[in-house]
Parts: structure tokens; sequence; C-alpha cells
């Protein structure tokens, strides 16, 4: 499994698209847990096993040089793979085990801290590549040069038959994860063809106050789902105008604009690509807008805004549910609305398998504001 890592890590440097690369450093953290915890059971096991004696005739320094080594094997596999766990969290990228089940987190995402754990990890990595390299030319010592039975207490045919198969099979699955070809059809949201007056904002025509929006204590978060682990990020960049009344709803006014190249994920590399034409293609489209004057009150102090979101020039139908308390002139609303990206026509070419990138996405508002008449 240690030479499985070091291949894929290999692809993933070498990955001809950014889907290939995730889907390989995806399976390189999952073989990395799975080493993990292998190697738990083995101290485990080891601690309640006392191991052949070495063999007489073998000189005091290569007795102490096998047990360092041997022991440098332990360690070294507990801690390359947590700090390959430690750097994805200080990176925003939560580890899942091939997709199954997600991972906590050691650490809140940290850029410096990220560095840091990655250029340890790196440094481990070699070591550990290094002394599993003098662990296996020593054993082929003994064999072929001592002719001794050190080689043979250590190994068998059926623990080579069991490395044969795992690092052959174990590289052409993993390593052949994301592999899929791009497509080569157009997108097809679900959508119509954009008004170009629902693009700027519009002149309200409601006769309620227009709130005034504290944009420091309010925000618009989105959650979905890579490599089988959750993320978050924010739109850091956005403007509304809001007139709502839960006293008049057919009177409401929603209307929101996003600057599409102001995801915040925590993580530069992402946020950069959600800005590509695959994903927002913010260089052509640098605004999505919402915009609702439709409004149920569906009970319990909820409603619901039935609205139209514009997206890379299209505009689908878009629900958001949500909640307002007033205190006066004081407002707070918190809403949620849930998308799918396919049918946005966000993730377009490769990125419409949803394998590695989910196509279901979480919205979520909260916003704090004031109104006077």
């Amino acid at each position: 499994m240690i030479v499985v890592q070091f291949v894929l890590a290999q692809l993933a440097d070498n990955a001809p698209s950014d889907m290939r690369e995730l889907a390989l450093l995806a399976n390189h953290k999952s073989v990395g847990i799975t080493i993990l915890v292998l190697a738990m059971l083995r101290i485990v096991w080891r601690l309640r096993h006392t191991p052949p004696a070495l063999p007489a005739a073998m000189p005091r320094w290569q007795a102490t040089a096998s047990n360092i080594s041997h022991w440098s094997l332990y360690a070294l596999l507990f801690a390359v793979p947590l700090t390959g766990w430690l750097m994805s969290s200080a990176s925003a990228y939560s580890v899942s085990w091939f997709n199954l089940f997600q991972l906590p987190d050691f650490v809140a995402p940290n850029a410096m801290l990220k560095d840091v754990f990655e250029e340890t990890h790196e440094v481990l990595a070699k070591l550990l590549l290094v002394i599993a390299s003098v662990h296996v030319g020593a054993a082929v010592k003994h064999a072929a040069i001592d002719k001794d039975a050190v080689l043979r207490r250590m190994t068998s045919f059926v623990s080579v038959a069991v490395f044969a198969i795992v690092a052959v099979s174990g590289i052409a699955w993993l390593g052949g994860a994301g592999s899929t070809k791009p497509t080569t059809s157009d997108p097809t949201p679900v959508a119509t063809s954009v008004n170009s007056t629902v693009a700027h904002k519009p002149e309200s025509a409601s006769y309620l106050p227009l709130w005034e929006i504290d944009y420091a204590a309010s925000h618009i978060r989105f959650v979905g789902d890579q490599a089988g682990a959750e993320f978050d990020g924010t739109w850091e960049r956005w403007t509304a105008q809001l007139q709502f009344s839960t006293s008049d709803i057919d009177a409401g006014i929603f209307y929101v604009a996003i600057d599409t190249s102001s995801a915040n994920t925590q993580d530069e590399d992402r946020d950069v690509a959600m800005a590509d034409p695959e994903w927002f293609d913010s260089a052509n489209y640098p605004e999505a807008t919402f915009r609702a004057s439709r409004f149920s009150d569906i009970g319990e102090g909820k409603y619901v805004a039935n609205g139209q979101l514009s997206i890379k020039g299209v505009t689908s139908p878009v629900q958001l549910h949500f909640t307002v308390e007033s205190n006066g002139d004081r407002h707070v609303l918190e809403g949620e609305a849930q998308l799918d990206r396919l049918e946005l026509g966000i993730g377009t070419g490769e990125w419409e398998d949803t394998e590695w990138v989910g196509k279901d996405v979480t919205v979520l508002v909260r916003v704090e504001a004031t109104s006077s008449d």
C-alpha cells in the first residue's frame, strides 16, 4: 500500500485535468487512512507477540540498526498519514474514506498551518521511502549474501502474492479514478433565456420601506460535497434590495446580486477554480442574481420566496424558504435554498460526473437589517 501511495502521489502531480487530480488525491488520502488503521492493528499485535530472535551470528550493530529501522517504520506509518490528514484539515479539504464516510477535521482551516503540514508530510514520506528501501535491501542482503533465515521468517509465498496483487490492482484501480472522458455535449440546464432587465437592479414598485442591510452581520453561504466530504464557503461580495413585511407579503420584493468571483471556501485553489468557464465563468458572467416578488405563507412563521435565479446567461426557478423576526424597525431574515448545480449549468464537461463533486448544493442566507417609513 505504501508503493501504491507513492504512485498515486506522482500520478496526481502529473494529472491531465483538475478532476483527475482530485480523484487521485482523494484515493491517496483514503489509502493513507487505511494504512494508519492497519498500522494501529499491527502495533497491537506486535506488542502481544514476541518476534523471533535474530541470528546469533549477526553483529551487534546490525541488530541495533534492525531495531531502529523497525521502530522508525512504525513511527512513520503513523506520522505520514497523520500529517496528511492535518494538512487536509488545514486546507479546508475534509478527508473521506473512499467516499463512504467523512472523517473529522483535526484543525480549523489555516493557510500557514497547511504549508507547515504539507512540508512535513512530504519530508516524512521521503524518509519513509528511504527507510523502507534500506529495510528491503537489508532483507535481500541476508538472503543473497548472509544466506540466513531472516528473509524466510519475515515473508512467505502468501505475503509476496498479496503484495503483488495489492500493488498492481491498487495502482490500476485507484490510479484510473477520475479518468472518464469529458462529455462533449453542451450543458442543457433546465432554464429559460434571461430577460436583460432581470440582470440589473430593478426599480422598486413596492410601498414597503427598503431594508438597510448590515452586511458585516449578514452572509450568503453555500454547502456542497467534494470527494465524499462536505465543504462550505461564502460569497464575499454581494448586494441586496429587500422590501418585506409579514403583514403584507404580496408587496414584498427581493433582489440579490452576487459577484461570482468572490467565493471564499478557505482554499485558494478551489476559489480560483470556481471562477473557471466550467463553473461560474466569472470573466463572462461576473454576476448572479436572484429576484422574487411572489411569496407564500406556509405557516408557523415560515415563508417561501418563489423567485428566479440567473447564472451564466440562463434563468431558473428557485424557492427560498425563510423566516423573518422583526422587532420594530429591526429585522433578521434566515433562509435556505436547495439547488441542483447541473440544472443550473454549474460544473460542465468532465465535472458533470458527480462522483467527485456532488450535484446538490445548499445555500444559507442570513440578513440583519433595519427599515424606516
